[in-house]
């Protein structure tokens, strides 16, 4: 019999009521995507961790106070990205200043994301690279919400700090400027759009 696996509202709602399965499963299902996204904006390997050990303490700390939430990961990263930037600018290595490009978006889909692809889709995976490095960090950051994180437009809007036409705005200049980078090669834009690494 196919176990049903319960909502992130359940699971939510067990750990604000202290269950410890709810928070160590919290802890399983998201350390490790929040840890691959502090890499994207720092090469810190110790102010990351620290950032998620602070991030998680503080929850358990404060759990009967926290709202409600149906998106556990987006609560999380949403808190992770805030906690992580103030880290960093204590570390003052990189300027994270409001609506500025002085800050460092990284994507890149490698073996190193447990990919392994075809000769082909290397090839494809090559030119892609080559596409994404010309988008600003903002446009990096926004395509990579949406498309690894699968988040939607209202929530990359929070947690980016912008109105949801703006957002709305960005991904589609970026995804055009990934177009136009290929030089409209349709298979590649699609071979992204369809691979959420």
């Amino acid at each position: 019999m196919k176990l049903i696996k319960p909502s992130d509202t359940e699971v939510w709602t067990k750990f604000k009521n202290g269950n410890d399965e709810a928070l160590s499963l919290i802890f399983s299902e998201n350390s490790k995507k929040l840890y691959l996204y502090g890499l994207k904006l720092t090469a810190n390997h110790t102010i990351i961790e620290d950032s998620i050990q602070d991030l998680f303490s503080d929850l358990v700390r404060n759990r009967k106070n926290l709202g409600p939430t149906d998106n556990i990961h987006f609560y999380l990263i949403k808190s992770f990205k805030r906690r992580l930037q103030r880290q960093i600018q204590k570390e003052k290595r990189y300027n994270l200043k409001d609506n500025t490009e002085d800050y460092v978006f990284d994507i890149t889909y490698s073996i190193e994301h447990d990919i392994i692809l075809e000769e082909k889709s290397n090839h494809k995976l090559a030119l892609l690279n080559k596409a994404l490095s010309e988008l600003s960090s903002r446009q990096k950051e926004a395509i990579y919400f949406r498309f690894t994180e699968g988040l939607g437009y209202e929530q990359i809007a929070e947690i980016m700090e912008m109105n949801v036409e703006s957002c709305r705005n960005l991904i589609y200049r970026s995804i055009k400027s990934l177009k136009d980078s290929l030089c409209g090669n349709v298979s590649i834009v699609l071979f992204f759009l369809t691979h959420h690494f």
